[in-house]
């Protein structure tokens, strides 16, 4: 990890720091520092950025960064020396990745719309699940590392009802579709291999990637998905792996259309690639879900698909799955034995209760998202109109482009409003600047247009000294 290089890694590790420890804010960012440091998630040795950089990074003055470094000095954590910087010395561990993902379910007080996951369950229909139907249910004693029979048979069901042929044995059940992408990546993947990903994406498919020590080779796409062209140079050059989403873009919203799917489908199978086909968010396209699917398209390519029910139903289910042939499933098997045993029953049993009803709660779900992310582009054309952003396609987030270089600072100085977003850079596989931010709006109206308001309210604190300069 070379944070001297790059301060808005250093800044992703810290996100949350202002709500933590107590006292001044020097103090606070000191012991923000602090956890990293005894964590692991900085290492033993790691140089960090310069004061200047740092302050910059965090949005904050140099003082604050100055005073915070002085507290670490007195504890032994870092050691400085003129000419050469300043050097980590906290505990010597193994490093726990880049883990971009956490910055946005790290529990920050505030208004939170970098979560692009439903906020409650309370759009679900009643569900219950009680101990006779756990005894019921052929589980024994609860441990089914490829998932409940039950549940197996019912994804297995809805593939078959959208055309896609499927047998039980080719469904695993995993803790999420991030655990199912994972799974599938350390089955095609391994240290230095190429895998082919759109940039931006999903953050977690970079801590994926981080994981297997795969290295990403980005793609090119437009507002119809990936260019074709961009697939084959990547599958040409050598990538192992492909990973595309094909419902609605996290997180620009973007939708491919059927005639991409067809194209980008012959390029896999002219490769005999293999390809992640992400269909997380697919029930959630506006206009519908986009249809036939890569799986359904492809011939000679091998195409495992992954899904969730965290974004139609509930994230807090942990229920995710993959449809994979079934040499790759007992693959993926034995990879996640290595991790844990199996998702939990009653989860499971929950899940398998909505499978009937998931289309009736994707409509729903789909209505109240168009009308969410319109009120929310209206309030920011009128409140914010020098932002970029192209309406989506699907999902609950919002991908805009910010007047400024790198967006990391202005992430910092709103979190400090209370309104929390997602950088830009956390999307891009270099870690580099961006000038994007990705705004969540799948909550309640009302904590949206104050979220809206306070980023708002840390923009003109933006604006105010470009205002100053411009007249003097």
């Amino acid at each position: 990890m070379d944070l001297h290089t790059n301060p808005a890694e250093l800044a992703r590790l810290l996100s949350g720091w202002t709500d933590g420890g107590h006292g001044t804010l020097p103090q606070r960012l000191a012991y923000g520092l602090r956890c990293a440091i005894n964590s692991g998630l900085i290492p033993d040795g790691v140089k960090l950025p310069p004061e200047r950089d740092l302050a910059r990074g965090l949005a904050v003055s140099r003082s604050t960064v100055t005073t915070a470094l002085d507290l670490l000095r007195e504890d032994g954590l870092v050691t400085s020396r003129q000419g050469s910087g300043t050097v980590v010395r906290g505990p010597s561990q193994r490093h726990l990745g880049s883990a971009r993902i956490a910055g946005t379910i790290g529990g920050a007080s505030g208004i939170d719309l970098a979560m692009a996951s439903p906020p409650d369950p309370s759009h679900l229909p009643p569900v219950t699940v009680d101990v006779g139907e756990l005894i019921c249910s052929r589980i024994g004693t609860g441990l089914v590392p490829l998932g409940l029979p039950v549940l197996r048979e019912a994804l297995a069901e809805r593939h078959m009802q959208t055309g896609l042929i499927t047998d039980p044995s080719q469904i695993h059940v995993t803790a999420g579709a991030h655990q199912a992408i994972a799974l599938t990546f350390a089955a095609a993947a391994g240290p230095g291999d190429l895998a082919a990903v759109e940039e931006p994406n999903y953050s977690g498919i970079f801590d994926i990637l981080d994981g297997v020590g795969a290295r990403p080779l980005t793609l090119d796409s437009d507002e119809d998905g990936v260019r074709p062209a961009s697939l084959d140079r990547a599958l040409r050059a050598g990538a192992v792996a492909v990973y595309l989403q094909t419902g609605p873009q996290n997180p620009t919203g973007h939708l491919p259309s059927p005639e991409r799917m067809q194209s980008l489908a012959a390029v896999a199978d002219n490769h005999r690639a293999f390809v992640i086909e992400d269909v997380t968010l697919a029930d959630l396209a506006y206009g519908g879900r986009v249809r036939p699917e890569l799986a359904e398209l492809c011939r000679r390519a091998t195409v495992v698909t992954t899904g969730s029910f965290s974004k139609v139903g509930w994230a807090g289910l942990r229920i995710g799955w993959l449809r994979a042939p079934a040499p790759i499933v007992d693959r993926t098997l034995h990879l996640k034995l290595a991790r844990d045993l199996g998702a939990s029953a009653p989860s499971q049993l929950m899940a398998a209760a909505l499978v009937p009803s998931l289309d009736d709660i994707a409509a729903h779900r789909q209505a109240t998202l168009q009308e969410a992310t319109s009120a929310a582009l209206a309030q920011l054309a009128t409140e914010l109109p020098s932002w970029e952003i192209t309406p989506p396609r699907g999902g609950s987030v919002l991908w805009a482009k910010l007047p400024v270089t790198d967006s990391n600072p202005f992430v910092a100085l709103a979190g400090r409003h209370g309104v929390h977003v997602a950088p830009g850079s956390a999307a891009m596989a270099g870690n580099g600047q961006s000038p994007y931010i990705r705004i969540c709006v799948d909550r309640p109206r009302p904590m949206v247009e104050a979220g809206l308001q306070r980023l708002l309210q840390a923009w003109n604190e933006v604006e105010a000294p470009r205002s100053r300069s411009i007249l003097t």
